[in-house]
């Protein structure tokens, strides 16, 4: 700080003509300003929240087969739904996995006989939509990483969901936890 007021009350004399001196203190204070507007950044960079989570957060320092089903599932069944729907379907498809009825993988649990549409239809399930996809890779590592999602809390047992412009037989059998976006969700 003293330095600072000695170089400001040296400002007139810089004006004016010593080059050496003018010199030494226009790197001087540039210096001075540049770790000023470093700092400043720095530390309101660190208190920005995240609202939501893109690809390069997470899939970047993984490639893992669990990923790449997960995100796979979400795609195909939740492609077009907000965030929070894509993690919802991520959500369940990992309440499977860690269910003893169920196959003990995320792609065990995607090819299980006829659970989920998609897989079974008979159509060709290409990625399309390259935007979508990205999304749901992010959507399937927030949910294999976050332990703190909010829609993992509502949906910590559902095991079951469906689109809510079909009627599936055995909706009646299970309890209905929520609906997000187009999907209803159960117990």
């Amino acid at each position: 700080m003293k330095q600072l007021k000695r170089v400001v009350k040296q400002l007139p004399d810089v004006l004016q003509g010593n080059k050496m001196k003018t010199f030494g203190n226009i790197l001087f204070l540039t210096g001075f300003f540049s770790m000023g507007l470093f700092m400043k950044s720095f530390i309101i960079g660190a208190h920005k929240p995240q609202n939501e989570y893109s690809y390069k957060d997470y899939v970047k320092y993984f490639n893992s087969k669990d990923i790449d089903w997960l995100a796979r599932n979400i795609y195909h069944e939740a492609r077009g739904e907000s965030w929070e729907g894509m993690l919802a379907v991520g959500v369940v498809t990992l309440n499977r996995v860690a269910s003893p009825r169920y196959p003990n993988t995320v792609e065990g649990v995607v090819k299980d006989y006829k659970q989920f549409s998609w897989y079974w239809d008979g159509r060709p399930y290409t990625i399309r939509d390259r935007r979508a996809w990205k999304m749901a890779k992010a959507a399937a590592a927030a949910v294999l990483f976050n332990n703190d999602l909010s829609v993992a809390e509502t949906l910590k047992d559902a095991k079951h969901y469906h689109a809510v412009y079909v009627d599936p037989y055995w909706a009646d059998t299970k309890n209905q936890i929520t609906t997000i976006g187009k999907h209803t969700f159960y117990l």
